[in-house]
């Protein structure tokens, strides 16, 4: 019988280093699952921490764009002057009283520089007939200006024009084309601002009423120094009712609005409530968007009192308090001049449920609890816990901001916003007429 030889000691050594270096296939096919489902897992988490960190970053801005608009409307208004002279004009001489003493009538005296006004103006030359009677909001002003002295240029304005130069109205159009030889007219430590929201896209998107645009608004801010230029004051609100006129009196301050506005309220007045802000007279407890503090330029305003109150600083009222409002439209894949939210089914004038075709933008953290809808000329709110993500619906508070209750068509377009809300009491104000002097002296 033969019997196999024995494997020496060397050959088994030889065998075992073979055994030991490398992997089986299997072995490989193991090692290659864990780590992609490892490496797998490792992309999801860091694909979580991106998204929070995006969205993260996505908020803070919002909030930001948000938070930084107001703030630099009440440090203006804070700034707020009335005028110090309340003893009213000699009433003009009557043409018999002229004719006694052989005189001509003498020129009109000037109109009131320090003064409020606010409310709607419309653009002239928009470019679409169309678009001639949408409410373009502002509020215009005279303020003091503490940087007189701490701006170089104001600081030198009213120092003689070199050669035959022509002194020229400080003005954010004159910053931009001057130099270090233009000069300035004096200050007279006072400056006219203004801030009005005009829209930037008249054309898209189109709505089923050709009559309407739910714009998007850029909101400006303007000055000018020295007041009281009948031609140029932006307290005229003939001066900005064309869109050139306001490019060249103001700066971009916000893009993406889709609502601006101020409410004044008188000390006669307990609430913020327009409805009870009614009635006629010197006590009247007014409440609204419109303000003439001259009481001679707004003929439908309850406290109007006539053309010769333009004239007249002793009759001119204040309001004691104002609420500031911006609704920032609620930004997309599109930016926030375009839409891409449609209602998916018509909805009568007294429908309290929307159908659309998104609900993701109706959710966005980034825009508060409260939000806002523009669909048309009407405006809606809703709250978060009104959305309901599986059947695309969200109930809403229609026919709110004044607008009037309407049907919409199914495919409308549907502007989605977040408030901002600042209240303030104005620091100087005089909202009841005091006569201080006697016009037959």
């Amino acid at each position: 019988m033969n019997v196999a030889p024995m494997p020496s000691a060397q050959g088994r050594d030889r065998s075992a280093r073979r055994s030991s270096i490398g992997f089986t296939l299997l072995e490989i096919l193991v090692a290659m699952a864990i780590f992609s489902i490892l490496g797998s897992m490792i992309v999801v988490f860091m694909r979580q921490s991106l998204d929070i960190f995006y969205a993260g970053t996505k908020q803070s801005a919002e909030l930001d764009r948000m938070d930084s608009v107001l703030p630099q409307m009440r440090g203006d208004l804070s700034s707020l002057i009335i005028p110090g002279d309340f003893t009213p004009p000699r009433p003009p001489p009557t043409e018999d009283q002229l004719q006694r003493k052989g005189k001509t009538a003498p020129p009109k005296p000037a109109a009131v520089a320090i003064r409020l006004r606010a409310g709607y103006l419309t653009l002239r030359n928009s470019g679409d007939d169309r678009f001639k009677d949408y409410p373009i909001p502002y509020i215009a002003f005279v303020t003091t200006d503490a940087s007189e002295w701490s701006d170089k240029l104001k600081r030198r304005a009213g120092e003689t024009a070199k050669g035959d130069g022509e002194l020229k109205n400080l003005t954010p159009e004159t910053v931009a084309s001057g130099d270090r030889e233009t000069r300035y007219r004096a200050t007279g430590g006072l400056m006219e601002v203004v801030w009005i929201a005009v829209p930037r896209d008249l054309m898209h998107p189109r709505t089923k009423d050709q009559n309407i645009y739910p714009a998007i608004l850029t909101l400006y801010r303007g000055f000018r120094t020295p007041i009281g230029d009948p031609e140029k004051s932006l307290l005229n609100p003939e001066n900005l009712d064309e869109r050139d006129e306001i490019l060249k009196a103001c700066r971009p301050v916000a893009e993406g609005l889709i609502h601006f506005g101020a409410t004044w309220r008188r000390t006669f007045a307990t609430s913020w409530d327009s409805e009870l802000g009614v009635g006629m007279g010197e006590t009247a407890p007014y409440v609204g968007p419109v303000w003439d503090s001259t009481r001679a330029l707004e003929k439908g305003w309850p406290m109007h009192r006539g053309a010769e109150s333009l004239v007249d600083p002793s009759d001119d009222i204040f309001p004691a308090f104002v609420k500031l409002e911006a609704t920032f439209a609620a930004t997309t894949q599109f930016g926030a001049s375009r839409g891409e939210l449609q209602i998916t089914a018509a909805a009568g004038s007294e429908d309290r449920v929307l159908k659309v075709n998104d609900t993701d933008i109706l959710m966005k953290p980034t825009l508060g609890n409260l939000r806002f809808l523009k669909i048309a000329g009407e405006w809606m709110s809703y709250e978060l816990r009104d959305v309901n993500w599986e059947r695309k619906e969200v109930r809403v508070r229609r026919g709110l901001r004044g607008t009037k209750k309407i049907a919409h068509e199914s495919g409308a377009w549907v502007y989605v916003g977040a408030p901002s809300t600042l209240q303030m009491r104005l620091p100087v104000f005089r909202d009841k007429y005091v006569l201080r002097g006697d016009r037959n002296k």
